[in-house]
């Protein structure tokens, strides 16, 4: 810029009305500025010596690859996507197949307790628990799927909304046939009740795969938060009691290793749950369901918009989300409403009110 201003004030000082085009030219030349030519179709072609956008900057093509990944897939992958509602509580781990999940929600219920909503498609587990009861934000969360939901059921009122709001097969334990879910008597109730995914997809009649939920960069590098954001070692999500959770950067892996409160978070059989990107959802509280026990936590978290933070690779980027109908997913947005771009893996999406305190280190 200081070049630029010793040039014009040099040509202000010559009565530059009387200066040649050729000598302006020369002289910002000389001073190391670009400039534009016109093309013959109207347009300004780029200043000399402007770099050309790095390949990969924009989504990816989606084609030939895992819709709720990102991840190029061999296989078709022609099948609807599977979700398992999780307990999270401390005797309902290890859990079984969370591990295989290809996005995982995690929902606060009450004050201090949590629960996963796990959507399988890429892999399907043998078995996934331990299965509780569908919340009514799992509707707005689920719903873009337009897959099977697995879940113990729930209130009436609960169940009634679900079935009316959101695109899902409900296969609930108490709408099949008995032995499509596993009791497992080495495990204390109510987490002894364990899906079977192949099971449920044999039952439905829903043969479509998803939709892509999310837009992804080429890879790692040309991520968001990889291109625009800053280090970040790690994030605590504070739910409240032992629900509070905290997500540490494994730089080895290049992913994300999560821990609850009282220990590492373990899946059964498969060591420390892991993932490619986190991303931490704030929302308001939707009071808008009069049969909700005061004790509920509900999220208002369709026909709303909000903020986030985005973790991928060792780095942190903030932006927002907004989201439509029900059925609809998600729009995750940098401040300046570029598409925010996730790198291609597993996603697990904190779903926290913004009365609760998320710290990054």
């Amino acid at each position: 810029m200081n070049r630029i201003r010793r040039v014009l004030q040099w040509l202000s000082g010559r009565r530059a009305r009387l200066v040649p085009a050729a000598v302006v030219v020369v002289a910002l030349v000389a001073a190391g500025v670009g400039f534009s030519l016109w093309r013959g179709d109207g347009e300004p072609a780029p200043p000399a010596g402007t770099p050309t956008a790095p390949a990969g900057e924009g989504p990816v093509d989606m084609a030939g690859r895992a819709p709720l990944t990102g991840v190029p897939a061999k296989d078709a992958l022609n099948r609807p996507a599977v979700t398992v509602k999780i307990s999270n509580t401390a005797d309902a781990h290890p859990q079984r197949g969370l591990g295989d999940a290809d996005i995982v929600f995690v929902e606060p219920i009450t004050g201090g307790t949590t629960r996963l909503a796990a959507i399988f498609h890429s892999k399907l587990p043998a078995q996934v628990g331990p299965v509780r009861s569908l919340r009514p934000m799992d509707a707005a969360l689920i719903g873009p799927t337009k897959g099977i939901i697995a879940d113990t059921m729930a209130d009436r009122w609960v169940l009634e909304y679900v079935d009316r709001v959101a695109d899902l097969d409900n296969l609930g334990s108490l709408r099949v046939p008995s032995g499509t879910y596993r009791l497992d008597d080495t495990r204390r109730a109510p987490n002894h009740v364990f899906a079977r995914p192949g099971e449920l997809l044999r039952l439905s009649d829903r043969k479509a795969p998803p939709s892509p939920y999310f837009s992804y960069a080429a890879g790692l590098n040309q991520s968001t938060a990889q291109r625009s954001g800053t280090r970040a070692a790690s994030v605590t999500i504070a739910y409240g009691g032992s629900a509070t959770a905290t997500w540490t950067y494994d730089a080895a892996s290049h992913r994300w290793v999560r821990a609850e409160k009282w220990s590492p978070h373990l899946i059964e059989g498969s060591g420390q749950v892991a993932a490619d990107n986190i991303v931490v959802l704030t929302a308001q509280r939707d009071t808008s369901f009069p049969k909700a026990k005061p004790t509920m936590t509900v999220l208002d978290v369709f026909d709303a918009s909000g903020t986030l933070k985005l973790f991928t690779g060792g780095k942190v980027v903030s932006g927002r989300w907004s989201k439509g109908t029900v059925n609809e997913p998600f729009e995750f947005t940098t401040a300046d409403g570029k598409p925010l771009l996730l790198t291609p893996g597993t996603t697990w999406i904190e779903c926290a009110l913004t009365t609760m305190p998320v710290q990054v280190r």
